[in-house]
């Protein structure tokens, strides 16, 4: 890891370095008072050639106007027009820069000399030669820089009908219809002329004689030809033989994803890139001798060139993905014999499309006629629809329930209904009479799936490298990197090669479907490095890259300070921690701003437009940001007043805990369950905080106490402040005291009142003295009493004889009866009463249960216990 974060860093260091001396050496080419002598004679000398650069380009403007004025224009002629007027307008925009520039040192070098002398004054000699000499070379100036704008201007005209006209004729080309010949004369004789074609190639080249210059050059590069042909050749047999026997030890082990990407990455790289780089160079080696693509057998070996590539890449590309004559090597979703199908059906459609190519190409260089070039096409379409409505049938893929809602079994899905959408709209196209639009569909989806399957391919065998050989260790199970660092870097692996793919593939996008030469994207390119001027505002890649790279450097820098200031410098200070969390975090947040503002500096940026910029944050601070900004300044008030520290015990409403770490936004606390409580900082500013540890540790701890009304309270007295003064953790001075509370309703009341050191020891002080106390009361006789409450009962007398008889078994029938069959008298005097109209007394509740449970009792049969009478009677 350390190897890899010094490589990322000297890397860093690099673009930096790259950056600062390009944008230092844009400055010395801009700026006038820092131009030399000899840069200055060097502007001076291309200025006095511009005249020269001006006629040129008038006598090249002149030829493609009067070629527009034609009847026929060739396409060629619209295709080098458009590339002289595009690199016309880079160099005209460079001249017209530095003529402007060359206009500002003559201006400023004449307001040197003053104003001119009014008239009937004289001037020295000198100043006034001097100012002549000026005023001439400014007008000079002035009037190339004219020049200069009208040449750009008539280039941009030209450019626009170049423009207009190209897609005026690609419309009219792949929007024209033709009627389909269905007459089967014409198939004869255009079947007729096919069969004539090596009679007439035969005619043509028989006796071809290459000699003169031709020759020369083909002598100067045939051995370089030849060495190139067994480059091809090496890479397409020993390619696949390479892979499939010599498979390194090392990618056996690993997941069958990794093993089967690295599997066919190699072997597109050994059948694909190897060999067309080796093309590459054989036809810029053809290309750069003047004679041998000239005319319409040049655009023949150009077509052959692009034709010999595009299957190296597609066949190269089936190969890897589907595998067809190594079926358990394959990446795509098909099942045992679809691998065989679709892969050979796609390698036919990849050969049948590059033989279409050359021969259009032949067909048009030997001049056969259109019925020829229309039969071949609707032939190789319709054949080409066949073999793609056979590899969108599902038949051949896996349809498996665990991986149907996954990402690339639903593009697998909706990529063969469209493919199969395609196979049956092309053969309709033809009938109607758009062939070339049915052609052009083709050619474009064929296109797109051999760079997209190509781009796939090389994306997942350089993830499966950087997985294999960067994150994996050597020996996995003896590893003690976590398994989350080895995610985390091949989660930014990843993210650097898909940045790193997605830059190459943009600019080769571009140059395969669409007409932009590579000369053409290098100078757009160079442009947006340099610099675009939009309105009053400058865009510049290299100015973004340089920002962005002063920014991380400086954001590294402070970060690395502020991690020296809190580990080293703070801790050896008397500062308290929550001064030193104060110090550091304003430091990191002072360090933020610096990065942003040295970064926008390095952008080219005027920090005195960052006013506007506080303007417009202002009024989105006034309308949608007002918590955010309150809770920003409630965090820095945090910081500097510090009512509030990290590591300080509060209680905000409901909850209570450590504080943890003072953020731009919130407070984090930690609570004795160990959960964390995030709490915005405006409430901690605006609300009531109990802060016990503000100004000191300490803190008062009280523990309550009961004891019976028989104990000794002076015992009790000694026994409590014992137990505090044995304490380490409480303070002697103020000394612990004992207070006499209440007199309870069932005991004493004491309290003792202790201060400790840090008041965080409050419950473990108290449990612990409590432990203590309850052994100690146990052993000197103190007694901690339950709660008491008197109980009174009514007419205990009755109760207690009947639980005695209760207690005896016996039963008194008789008795009963008599009381049934007399009268009672106090039940005649309560009848004399009711009838001489007193209120009888209500029975209360409590009598009436008791009454009612002396009948139970006396009704149930319980064994006699023996013994004395009394010996059940309560005591």
């Amino acid at each position: 890891m350390s190897s890899m974060r010094r490589l990322c860093a000297g890397f860093a260091i690099c673009i930096f370095a790259m950056a600062m001396a390009t944008d230092l050496q844009a400055q010395n080419a801009t700026s006038g008072g820092d131009m030399g002598p000899g840069q200055e004679a060097v502007q001076k000398v291309e200025l006095d050639n511009a005249q020269a650069r001006i006629a040129e380009w008038d006598a090249q403007l002149g030829e493609l106007e009067d070629a527009l004025g034609n009847s026929e224009i060739l396409g060629r002629v619209i295709s080098d027009g458009r590339r002289t007027t595009e690199q016309m307008a880079v160099a005209t925009s460079a001249l017209r820069n530095l003529a402007s520039d060359r206009l500002k040192r003559l201006n400023a070098a004449k307001s040197k000399l003053g104003e001119p002398p009014a008239e009937g004054q004289d001037e020295v000699p000198a100043v006034a030669r001097e100012r002549e000499r000026l005023n001439q070379d400014i007008a000079k100036v002035s009037g190339l820089i004219k020049q200069i704008e009208l040449v750009d201007f008539r280039a941009a005209e030209i450019s626009d009908r170049l423009a207009s006209l190209a897609r005026e004729r690609f419309t009219r080309r792949i929007l024209g219809r033709v009627d389909v010949p269905l007459d089967p004369r014409i198939w004869v004789e255009a079947g007729s002329e096919i069969l004539a074609v090596p009679s007439m190639v035969q005619a043509r080249y028989s006796n071809l004689e290459v000699q003169g210059v031709i020759a020369d050059e083909l002598n100067e590069i045939a051995p370089g030809l030849v060495f190139l042909a067994m480059v091809v050749l090496a890479a397409l047999v020993g390619g696949e033989v390479v892979v499939l026997r010599y498979i390194p030890a090392r990618w056996k082990v690993m997941p069958k994803e990794d093993r089967i990407a690295l599997i066919s990455g190699t072997r597109f790289v050994f059948t694909a890139l190897v060999p067309g780089i080796a093309l590459l160079i054989a036809y810029s080696m053809l290309d750069s001798q003047e004679e041998l693509l000239k005319g319409s057998m040049g655009d023949f070996i150009h077509q052959c060139f692009a034709a010999a590539l595009f299957l190296l890449f597609v066949g190269a590309s089936v190969r890897s993905v589907h595998s067809p004559f190594a079926p358990t090597l394959r990446r795509s979703g098909t099942t045992t014999r679809g691998a065989r199908v679709v892969g050979i059906a796609s390698l036919a459609v990849a050969l049948i499309f590059a033989v279409d190519m050359i021969l259009l190409q032949g067909a048009t260089t030997l001049g056969t006629s259109l019925n020829v070039a229309l039969i071949q096409s609707i032939t190789n379409v319709l054949v080409i629809s066949i073999l793609l409505y056979v590899c969108s049938l599902g038949v051949f893929w896996v349809h498996g329930e665990r991986v149907r809602h996954e990402f690339w079994a639903k593009l697998e899905r909706r990529s063969r209904r469209g493919l199969k959408a395609v196979a049956i709209i092309l053969p309709v196209l033809m009938v109607l009479g758009y062939v070339a639009l049915a052609r052009f569909i083709l050619e474009n989806l064929i296109m797109a799936a051999a760079f997209l399957t190509c781009y796939w391919l090389l994306r997942g065998f350089f993830r499966a490298l950087m997985h294999t050989y960067l994150v994996q260790p050597d020996e996995p199970k003896d590893d003690s990197t976590p398994d989350t660092v080895h995610g985390t870097l091949y989660f930014w692996l990843r993210v650097t090669i898909d940045v790193v793919m997605v830059i190459i593939a943009i600019p080769a996008a571009v140059m395969v479907f669409t007409d932009i030469a590579w000369v053409d994207l290098l100078s757009a390119g160079e442009q947006a490095f340099i610099g675009i001027q939009v309105g009053g505002i400058h865009f510049s890649l290299r100015a973004i890259l340089l920002a962005v790279v002063m920014f991380v450097i400086v954001l590294g820098l402070m970060r690395f300070f502020q991690r020296m200031l809190s580990t080293r410098v703070l801790p050896n200070t008397k500062l308290d921690q929550g001064l030193q969390h104060s110090v550091s975090a304003i430091f990191g947040y002072a360090g933020i701003c610096l990065a942003v503002l040295m970064a926008i500096s390095a952008a080219g940026m005027d920090l005195s437009n960052l006013a506007i910029i506080a303007g417009a944050i202002s009024v989105g601070i006034g309308f949608g940001m007002q918590s955010i900004v309150n809770n920003f300044v409630s965090g820095l008030i945090l910081l500097v007043e510090r009512p509030i520290k990290v590591g300080d015990w509060i209680v905000v409403g409901a909850d209570q805990g450590f504080v943890k770490d003072i953020r731009v936004r919130a407070t984090e606390i930690e609570t004795f369950d160990r959960s964390s409580i995030v709490i915005p900082n405006s409430e901690l500013i605006s609300n009531r905080v109990l802060n016990w540890t503000l100004k000191e540790r300490s803190g008062r701890g009280i523990i309550k106490i009961g004891v019976s009304y028989g104990s000794d309270v002076e015992k009790v007295r000694e026994i409590l402040l014992e137990m505090a003064d044995k304490r380490r953790e409480i303070l002697s001075y103020p000394a612990p005291q004992v207070v006499f509370m209440d007199f309870g309703a069932s005991s004493l009341d004491f309290e003792l009142r202790y201060f400790l050191r840090d008041i965080a020891d409050v419950l473990a002080v108290a449990s612990s003295i409590r432990f203590e106390l309850v052994q100690r009361f146990r052993d000197d006789g103190v007694e901690v009493p339950f709660p008491q409450r008197d109980l009174n009962l009514r007419d205990i007398d009755k109760l207690t004889d009947a639980i005695r008889e209760a207690g005896q078994g016996r039963r008194q029938p008789a008795r009963d009866a008599q009381k049934h069959d007399e009268p009672d008298p106090s039940a005649s005097d309560d009848a004399d009463d009711i009838g001489e109209g007193a209120e009888k007394k209500p029975t209360p509740p409590s009598a009436a249960k008791d009454v009612s449970r002396d009948g139970d009792a006396a009704g149930r049969s319980i064994p006699d216990p023996g013994g004395d009478s009394d010996g059940d009677a309560p005591r």
